[in-house]
């Protein structure tokens, strides 16, 4: 059996904790009722409610006095992910103000107890859309440190070019094998440090439009000292999420001397895999999250919006927020990865299949 999701309610006026005792008596939640602000505040720090409901005026201390005391009191520091919500009188109250100090909604008063239960619905809703907004924010920005880590730590020159073959980025072992810095290769042609020059680019520009990778290609480039180097490339097309190619990807590796050695395929592998792990964060998380960015921050907090077309597209962005968690809990647990095709010569990890 679930257990009770608890709500602390504080209000000062017994006609209103009444409503909310009633309300709430067949109901899968658990309603604590408190008069005043100090008995609202004990009872958070000892049942460690799922959501707050408060009057903007008890008689001790404003709404607002009760919540900065939760913010910043020690005793609360694992429970401030905790959403609260503010009874106002007719909705009298500057709500803009209230939502910067970090309030999740305004109620406005008198209401019936069946609307009190619907908002408290929608607010954990919304709440819990918030949270999983901010994990899959926080899911990227530690996977794209990641990547960044991998990248300017691989022994491996990487660099990225756009259609024209100008230089888009570049990792720190291209700016050692080059001689140069980041800033002053950033901007600048491929065809500059090639032997053969701009002919060769072309070369390899029509073979990636037909095959878009191009693996263990040997040339020559020169240095910032005019000194040659002996290198095996590897290339692969770029593609936005629509598919259409936006630049080159290429791998280098110093072979050194005379006699070109043979290329660590399995390195190649792992960092083409990283890479495919990228591509796969792009398409599979930001697709479910653009919809929740884009209703729910105006769906579930407007206390007048409540027929049934609303309902049916607050479920749609639930939906989505699950999706993005398990997409996420996914990619962060998985250690042996499988990629599949995603556009002709481009790979991606499949979320799914792999362990």
């Amino acid at each position: 059996m679930a257990q009770k999701k608890k709500i602390v309610f504080i209000d000062n006026k017994s006609a209103y904790r009444k409503i909310a005792k009633e309300a709430f008596q067949s109901t899968p939640y658990e309603c604590v009722i408190c008069k005043t602000g100090q008995d609202g505040l004990n009872t958070i720090a000892s049942v460690h409610p799922d959501l707050v409901v408060v009057e903007a005026f008890p008689p001790d201390m404003s709404g607002e006095e009760i919540y900065l005391q939760f913010l910043s009191n020690p005793e609360y520091r694992n429970l401030r992910k905790i959403p609260f919500i503010v009874l106002t009188e007719n909705g009298h109250v500057d709500r803009s103000r209230l939502y910067g100090m970090g309030f999740s909604a305004c109620m406005r008063k008198p209401f019936k107890a069946r609307e009190l239960i619907e908002f408290v619905e929608d607010a954990l809703v919304s709440h819990q859309i918030k949270m999983e907004e901010m994990y899959c924010w926080e899911t990227i920005r530690e996977a794209k440190d990641f990547l960044e880590r991998v990248v300017e730590t691989s022994l491996d020159a990487i660099v990225t070019t756009d259609n024209g073959g100008i230089i888009t980025y570049c990792n720190r072992a291209c700016e050692e094998m080059l001689g140069y810095s980041f800033q002053e290769l950033i901007g600048k042609r491929v065809s500059q440090f090639l032997v053969c020059g701009a002919s060769e680019l072309l070369k390899i520009s029509a073979y990636l439009r037909k095959r878009n990778q191009l693996q263990n290609y040997k040339t020559v480039i020169i240095g910032n000292r005019n000194q040659k180097v002996s290198i095996n490339l590897s290339l692969s097309t770029m593609r936005d999420s629509e598919g259409k190619v936006m630049g080159a990807l290429g791998i280098a590796k110093e072979t050194g001397g005379e006699k070109f050695a043979e290329y660590d395929s399995l390195a190649s592998g792992r960092l083409a895999t990283v890479v495919e792990t990228a591509v796969a964060v792009n398409h599979a998380v930001n697709n479910p999250l653009v919809p929740i960015l884009g209703n729910a921050q105006f769906l579930l907090q407007d206390d007048r919006l409540m027929d049934e077309d609303i309902r049916r597209r607050l479920r749609v962005i639930v939906k989505n927020a699950l999706r993005i968690r398990d997409i996420t809990q996914k990619l962060a647990s998985i250690s042996h990865p499988v990629t599949k095709e995603y556009l002709k010569g481009t790979r991606m990890l499949d979320i799914d299949a792999s362990t």
